[in-house]
């Protein structure tokens, strides 16, 4: 219940939610809406900006689940209806209470039927004139026109509801068209201009408990043996102790070198690890159920603060931060991507402007490309001379070594 409830504003059950691009909390539409009219731009849970999300799949799954009672149950409804279907439901419940439209005397909607064909009231309307008949004989006349008007209320309610939905999947369909866009490079994303050069998780050596996504791995959290037994975060390839059964992250595992067995042998004591105060450690065979838990367990990737949204599982979180886009960071000159990974690729002046013509070739930037053209036209011819220079510098000093020789052999 705790991820599918509205954070920190009404803190019921998410209706129409939407969330947060960057802490990817989630809030009901209408909540969200009203708190962002008194704090623009602003998240409830202190982010940057807020940047409005669709809902995520997994949300979205966890709420289809629900059975949820009908509002009009107190009128006498026993349904008990999906989350999905909660909306339709309430605007069709025959428990829901309506008004006449020819007397404005207030009832069930099950019983409005059988209101009309004995209302003394009985409306009809042809063109612009309204006639209004008190006899009871007058509903009877008109029965069909009533019954059209009831299926017309419902074909309208049914029509919003189906509007809505398009409009929702018109909206997601815009935003993943708009991401693919950017990724591509053909339109610009302002939130690529705030990355930072970040760490792979591999360069840190380090898997923090808070990168693990909520309520994707919540049956696979409640295993301790995921967190290591040193430094309590998630183990980052894993070691297991054959005799005390603790699990150890690769970097923080019992060293047990040749100076400790010195100090051992001399009389100090036996270095000790894990809850147990083992003295041995002997690398042994990981667990099965750790090896399964830690496969059920989704990671948000180290680049999540520059914009990744991916969550791999655990076993692939290594080669998604390999290949991921995130991690290059724009040129402030020419906006870019220069990635830092290994080997590393160098961005040149000649470059940078070279891309700034492609995207808006200008008279400015063309006269700047050719004096970077120009410049490095002298360079080259600089070097030139530079390394014909040095080679004649070479042959001198032959020349002035055979001349010392014939010297020396004459003197001699």
């Amino acid at each position: 219940m705790n991820d599918i409830h509205c954070s920190t504003i009404c803190e019921n059950v998410l209706w129409k939610p939407v969330s947060c691009q960057q802490c990817e909390t989630h809030f009901c539409l209408k909540c969200i809406t009203k708190w962002l009219e008194k704090n623009p731009n602003q998240c409830p849970l202190r982010c940057d900006t807020f940047v409005q999300r669709p809902c995520s799949k997994f949300i979205a799954r966890q709420l289809a689940k629900l059975q949820i009672v009908c509002v009009y149950q107190p009128n006498g409804c026993n349904e008990d209806v999906s989350y999905d279907a909660l909306e339709k439901h309430e605007l069709t419940c025959n428990y829901r209470p309506v008004k006449c439209t020819n007397c404005s005397e207030e009832m069930l909607q099950k019983d409005l039927t059988e209101h009309r064909s004995r209302c003394t009231a009985a409306v009809t309307t042809s063109g612009n004139c309204t006639m209004v008949s008190e006899s009871n004989d007058g509903p009877t006349q008109y029965a069909d026109e009533i019954y059209l008007r009831e299926q017309f209320e419902q074909f309208k309610r049914e029509s919003q509801l189906e509007i809505q939905r398009l409009r929702e999947q018109i909206q997601q369909t815009q935003h993943e068209q708009t991401a693919a866009l950017v990724i591509r490079g053909i339109i610009s994303d302002e939130n690529q201009r705030q990355r930072t050069h970040l760490r792979s998780t591999v360069e840190i050596d380090q898997l923090h408990r808070n990168r693990i996504v909520p309520g994707k791995s919540t049956e696979a959290t409640g295993n301790d043996k995921l967190f290591c037994t040193e430094c309590r975060n998630v183990v980052l390839r894993p070691v297991c102790c054959q005799n005390c059964k603790n699990i150890f992250c690769n970097s923080c595992r019992p060293q047990i070198g040749f100076f400790n067995k010195i100090t051992t042998f001399l009389g100090a004591q036996r270095p000790r690890h894990g809850r147990n105060n083992c003295e041995v450690f002997e690398e042994g065979s990981l667990p099965t159920d750790l090896v399964t838990d830690l496969a059920r367990l989704s990671i948000r990737c180290a680049y999540a603060p520059n914009g990744c949204q991916e969550t791999p599982y655990y076993y692939d979180l290594e080669d998604h931060e390999r290949y991921c886009e995130f991690e290059m960071i724009p040129c402030q000159t020419c906006q870019m991507p220069i990635s830092r990974r290994s080997p590393e690729t160098k961005h040149s002046l000649q470059e940078c402007f070279a891309v700034m013509y492609e995207k808006n070739p200008s008279g400015i930037q063309q006269q700047f490309t050719a004096l970077l053209d120009a410049t490095e036209t002298v360079r080259a011819e600089n070097r030139r001379l530079k390394a014909v220079v040095d080679n004649m510098r070479g042959e001198i000093n032959d020349l002035k070594g055979r001349c010392e020789k014939k010297t020396h052999k004459r003197n001699a």
